[in-house]
């Protein structure tokens, strides 16, 4: 039977964007409910099960965990202490026959990439490392990012903010041209190499992807954080959270219509629920927004889903062998040795279970997911794919040689809108490029009272990071305007 039920906030979707944001609310007293249209949480780094192996379906990497960065802050605010093991080498990346071990330290890294490519590598990544820190410590705390009110900008305009004025050319300026500037551009090799990992982390390569959010991209490998168990066990600590507090989550409800009525703002699903709430926290993407909003919330989306009109999709593969390997890492990144139909890009990311992690899959029974950058209107069918992406895999990782597998399956856009709903299974967020800079991106905050915007097409985009950061701004908004501290 339709259910009518009021809430103070209603959040849309259970990724770690609404979970995050959904936690800690409910952590502050207020009355949250979260809607999800799928059986399960997680969204991009949801998962699946087949027998008793886990699978994560998409994003396999934790990072941003230290007290400063925002996955640390939302844990260490809602008192809880997820099982992460820090990766160290953070990733293999192997490229024309040889292996490039990311270390985990950064000084160890430096030496190992200056032997390797050169000594004008130093300056290079110190300059990184330095930018890196620097960003993430900026933008802690600063709900009002991007300014979409004069009081925002007049907040900008606070004395505390001016040593941010150098990187402000970091949002406009390419990779490329910061290695130009520190004379690393001239090998092929090591252009690949940056392309590649731009690829994974902000959707573009060097010649595109601004230095501001490149930097974070190229540095992350130095804390890469494995989550025992798969990538949605963090999130099972926040779904948990939000109950313990109050909160509550129903699942199978995909929004159909959101619009302003009566003074509140009316969430309607496709089983007949309708919920009228204070707040609105929206963490689908801005191109689904576009297709199920009215009024004006509807005007706001379409203008930024035409602006935004296109993002990458990704072809996945799920493996499992039975035996041990002997991989010092979790994460791969292997350049492709041979083309595969549908890929676009050089590399495949692979994440291998490591065999001590007895809640992911047995003893003995290694887990792999496999992931790719695609077109949604060029991809062949997952049983063509399904030949290139075990030899590419077995290319890739051939510690698991020899292992009998006992499990394969494939994915393409289509899987991913088919499970996740999302607008031509684009996945990964907007694209990080000096047209579209970070600060351009759709606002938090919307110009409909009441209704926010997060998740990966919003401020400050793609990844775990930067979603959970999207949330903590505009949990700090909401309170703003309720006129409560944070």
């Amino acid at each position: 039977m339709p259910l009518m039920q009021s809430s103070h906030i209603v959040v849309i979707g259970a990724g770690y964007a609404g979970l995050s944001a959904a936690a800690l609310l409910a952590k502050r007293g207020y009355q949250v409910v979260v809607l999800e249209a799928h059986d399960t949480f997680g969204g991009c780094a949801s998962f699946y099960r087949r027998g008793s192996m886990t699978f994560d379906v998409g994003a396999t990497t934790f990072s941003g965990v230290q007290p400063w960065q925002p996955v640390g802050r939302l844990f260490a605010d809602l008192d809880e202490k997820p099982e992460l093991e820090r990766q160290d080498p953070g990733m293999l990346v192997r490229i024309d026959g040889e292996t490039i071990v990311r270390h985990a330290d950064p000084n160890t890294w430096i030496d190992a990439i200056a032997s390797r490519f050169g000594q004008q590598q130093r300056e290079f990544w110190h300059t990184l490392y330095h930018i890196e820190e620097r960003v993430w410590r900026l933008i802690a705390n600063k709900p009002y990012l991007p300014p979409s009110s004069v009081a925002d900008w007049l907040a900008m305009a606070k004395p505390s903010n001016l040593s941010a004025l150098s990187l402000l050319p970091g949002m406009v300026r390419s990779m490329q041209q910061l290695m130009v500037r520190h004379g690393v551009h001239d090998n092929p090799v090591f252009q690949r190499f940056i392309n590649e990992q731009l690829l994974i982390s902000t959707q573009s390569t060097a010649e595109h992807a601004p230095w501001l959010t490149g930097a974070l991209g190229l540095t992350y490998p130095s804390e890469t954080y494995y989550p025992i168990g798969g990538m949605y066990r963090p999130a099972l600590q926040l779904v948990r959270s939000i109950k313990a507090n109050g909160g509550s989550i129903h699942y199978r409800r995909s929004v159909t219509s959101i619009d302003v009525r009566k003074g509140a703002l009316e969430v309607r699903c496709a089983n007949g629920d309708v919920y009228r709430a204070k707040h609105v926290i929206n963490s689908i993407p801005i191109w689904n927004l576009a297709r199920i909003a009215s009024g004006p919330i509807q005007s706001w989306a379409r203008h930024h889903a035409a602006n935004n009109s296109s993002a990458w999709c990704a072809i996945t593969a799920y493996a499992a062998f039975e035996g041990y390997h002997t991989l010092p890492t979790a994460y791969v990144q292997a350049h492709l040795q041979r083309p595969i139909p549908g890929v676009h890009s050089g590399s495949i990311f692979v994440t291998v279970k490591p065999n001590h992690d007895h809640v992911k899959a047995p003893d003995g029974v290694v887990t792999v997911t496999l992931s790719t950058h695609a077109r949604w209107d060029d991809v062949p069918t997952a049983d063509v794919l399904a030949g290139y992406l075990q030899r590419a895999l077995l290319d890739a990782v051939p510690e698991l040689a020899g292992m009998p597998m006992k499990h394969f399956e494939v994915g393409t856009p289509a899987t991913w809108q088919r499970y996740t709903l999302r607008h031509n299974g684009y996945v990964g967020g907007l694209p990080h490029t000096t047209r579209r800079p970070l600060l351009r991106m759709p606002p938090n905050r919307t110009p409909v009272p009441g209704f926010w915007m997060i998740g990966d097409t919003a401020f400050p985009g793609q990844g775990t990071p930067s979603v959970i950061l999207g949330a903590q701004n505009t949990v700090q908004r909401i309170m703003a305007a309720e006129g409560h501290s944070s």
